[in-house]
């Protein structure tokens, strides 16, 4: 039974500004919302590309590619990827999504199942979930409310520090917090396509399609990812897509919050590399090489 088109109704193609590094199996790091590619910071890459090209983009509307007209959604986010991807020649790939990034790799393994060697849903979920509960399908009122109050680049700075980082953390490392609020703030989004993009993931639901996802996938998730946000803590979140995806494995880093990999980037290297090395893309070029 094919999926419903419906969602996707901006196909305009932007060509996804991006980077490629190391070597390997591919690995598609696909950024959350709003973010641009160069938020993924070396302390992360570097580790990573000793044993995988590593693929990093601006998503339409953020750093050097640029936004286009009308409403963005996660699944052309994910038509997006897949294109570069295949523009790439590096199918199939492990595919790991961060936040609303993670929404955007259910679509692809959903849309493109070829390109998908594994998932990594990290900070991730399937949208709505909660039965009688409704969401709100653009910017949440209370985020709309503080990004009114404080301007755009507090706002971020706020957001960043409050939902990515523990208190004790940004306490003890405050520079390690400015330097992701200053990647993303030096490549931003404009105001226009930010919000754009929070919509996007406010209107991503795949709950009625996760049992369709076949490939192998990790969700990874910080044990202190508990904050409140427009879809549910990802804590729950996470603990949900463990549950209802048909080959899926849950890995909890403790003591991170929701920027496990600014937070905690030794462990979450370890666990991706450990994720990767037994998966049958991985067992398969070992037995050719």
């Amino acid at each position: 039974m094919p999926l419903p088109a419906g969602a996707i109704r901006h196909r305009s193609r932007v060509r996804l500004a991006h980077r490629v590094a190391g070597h390997g199996p591919p690995l598609l790091l696909i950024a959350g919302t709003g973010f641009p590619g160069a938020t993924w910071t070396s302390d992360l890459i570097i580790p990573l590309t000793s044993e995988h090209t590593v693929v990093t983009f601006d998503h339409r509307g953020t750093g050097a590619t640029p936004g286009t007209p009308g409403p963005y959604s996660t699944r052309v986010f994910a038509a997006d990827a897949t294109a570069l991807l295949r523009e790439l020649g590096l199918i199939p790939a492990h595919i790991l999504g961060h936040s609303m990034g993670g929404r955007v790799a259910q679509w692809m393994a959903l849309d493109a199942p070829d390109t998908a060697a594994s998932l990594i849903l990290a900070g991730s979920g399937p949208g709505a979930f909660r039965e009688g509960v409704i969401h709100d399908r653009g910017m949440p009122r209370a985020a709309r409310e503080r990004l009114a109050e404080l301007g755009y680049q507090r706002y971020i700075e706020a957001h960043i520090g409050e939902t990515f980082f523990t208190p004790e953390f940004a306490a003890a490392q405050p520079e390690r917090v400015a330097r992701l609020v200053s990647a993303f703030w030096e490549h931003r989004p404009s105001l226009a396509d930010y919000v754009k993009h929070v919509s996007a993931r406010q209107r991503h639901r795949t709950t009625h399609l996760l049992h369709r996802i076949r490939v192998p996938t990790l969700v990874l998730v910080g044990d202190r990812d508990t904050h409140e946000g427009g879809t549910g803590s990802h804590w729950e979140q996470s603990l949900y897509l463990a549950a209802h995806l048909t080959q899926a494995e849950l890995r909890v880093i403790p003591g991170a919050s929701h920027g496990l990999f600014w937070e905690k980037p030794e462990e979450t290297v370890a666990a991706i590399r450990q994720w990767t090395a037994a998966t049958p893309l991985a067992r398969s070029r070992a037995s050719s090489s």
